[in-house]
């Protein structure tokens, strides 16, 4: 007996066509937003202008097409029958026998299936643009699987490019502008990955040696494939990692199904202000609601600064000087300087964030833009200290348990010129703040 979620399929093979035509358009009257999916081929709307239901000599055909492509398939039988999911037997070219699967986004159920279906179609998407622009380059490795070990989310396929000794890692990002910012973290974690793996694999023995070399790839950089007009941050993020510690390609596709190459040298000026100082630095007066845990932990830091850095002055201290676009990256930032006139950007997280690095590195180079042009000095800010030019440090600080492991693999790649280092605090610094450990960056 079918369950009361599933109806069992309507004579799969060689259907009557009207049997299955009815079916169809049935499963679509009761959808609120139909799509059509083909595995790895693409997703489609279902609505007028873009679908059709033809049937000739007694042969139904679906067509389906949208900005980019279109999709022609003879219907034979249903599969199986869902709530909410509709699977066609299709014939494709050559006789050769399909699926389609028809979905309801509307539905909870199908949510899965639907986020399923978008990876994809967008690793498809990823699969055609390496090959068109790295054909000398075998494409070793693609997937959109989680790799949990290594911290490393579905939402972005990830590729393993290789030519001889040579291999380049590669990572895409859907077309939403968080997960586009959020790319090059997962990169850098994917890059280091692949890099103890292959030289791990290079060090196994003279196994799987080849003619002429050993097995061992040197994994020269990364390539990030982002959509157009979400670029900006990851390219003013990649100017400040080290160029000799792996090599960046930056690339932009829009929904026409465009791709180019972007140039790092483009990316230089800052969307970013200081506004005149209005007065003293002291820390505002805020309530520590349990679901702000970085508030109270900014206040123990400004009462216990010379914990943090002995040679911190404990004032004057503000937060949030430069105001820009990400200011609700969910870190606090606080802005101080040594005895020796030199600034501290303090970066403070309560919980764990894998994205905690790149995030502060927002912060940390709109200052040092700043800094350069004396814009704190005219401003108003840390009044009768002489500021020097250098650039600023960069402080993480977060409960010592609470660093994502992940932290240190993409700080490894940051460059000498952005002095940052971890401060980890005792777990309970909501009742006495304590340093635990410092670790400086583990630039290569």
């Amino acid at each position: 007996m079918a369950s009361a979620a599933t109806v069992a399929p309507v004579n799969p093979v060689n259907a009557p066509s009207e049997t299955v035509r009815e079916t169809i358009e049935r499963f679509l009257a009761s959808s609120g937003e139909p799509l059509l999916t083909e595995d790895g081929e693409g997703l489609f709307s279902v609505k007028d202008g873009l679908f059709a239901l033809e049937e000739t000599n007694g042969r139904l055909t679906i067509q389906a097409w949208n900005e980019t492509r279109t999709l022609a398939r003879h219907v034979t039988g249903i599969e199986s029958e869902a709530r909410g999911r509709l699977m066609l037997r299709v014939e494709r070219f050559g006789k050769r026998a399909g699926a389609l699967t028809l979905i309801d986004a509307a539905r909870p159920s199908t949510k899965q299936h639907h986020r399923e279906s978008t990876r994809l179609e967008m690793r498809e998407t990823f699969r055609r643009f390496l090959r068109r622009w790295y054909p000398e380059f075998n494409l070793v490795e693609l997937t959109t699987g989680a790799l949990l070990n290594e911290s490393l989310s579905p939402n972005y396929p990830r590729a393993f490019l290789r030519c001889g000794s040579e291999g380049w890692a590669a990572i895409a990002a859907p077309d939403d502008p968080l997960l586009a910012d959020q790319a090059l973290t997962f990169g850098l974690i994917w890059l280091d990955y692949l890099r103890r793996r292959e030289k791990s694999r290079g060090k196994a023995g003279t196994k799987g040696r080849t003619k002429g070399g050993s097995r061992e790839c040197l994994v020269r950089g990364l390539i990030i494939y982002l959509p157009a007009g979400s670029e900006r941050t990851t390219c003013l993020r990649l100017r400040y990692l080290d160029a000799s510690a792996a090599a960046y390609r930056v690339w932009s596709y829009t929904a026409e199904g465009l791709d180019f190459p972007i140039d790092l040298a483009d990316y230089g000026n800052l969307d970013t202000e200081v506004e005149p100082c209005r007065g003293l630095s002291e820390a505002p007066t805020r309530a520590f609601a349990p679901g702000y845990p970085e508030l109270m932990l900014e206040s123990r830091v400004r009462e216990a600064l010379a914990k943090i850095d002995p040679a911190l002055r404990t004032e004057p201290v503000y937060g949030q000087v430069p105001a820009f676009a990400a200011t609700s990256h969910g870190l606090i930032d606080l802005l101080a300087v040594d005895t020796t006139g030199r600034l501290s950007v303090i970066e403070l997280k309560a919980s764990e964030d894998i994205h905690l690095p790149l995030q502060a590195l927002d912060y940390w180079m709109r200052v040092r833009w700043h800094l350069q042009r004396g814009d704190f000095s005219r401003g108003g800010y840390f009044p009768g200290v002489e500021l020097r030019r250098e650039p600023p440090r960069l402080l993480l600080v977060a409960p010592a348990l609470l660093f994502h492991p992940a932290n240190e693999a993409v700080l490894r790649y940051w460059s000498h010129e952005v002095p940052v280092e971890r401060i980890g605090v005792g777990i309970e610094w909501q009742k006495s703040l304590q340093v635990l450990f410092r670790a400086p960056s583990p630039c290569r």
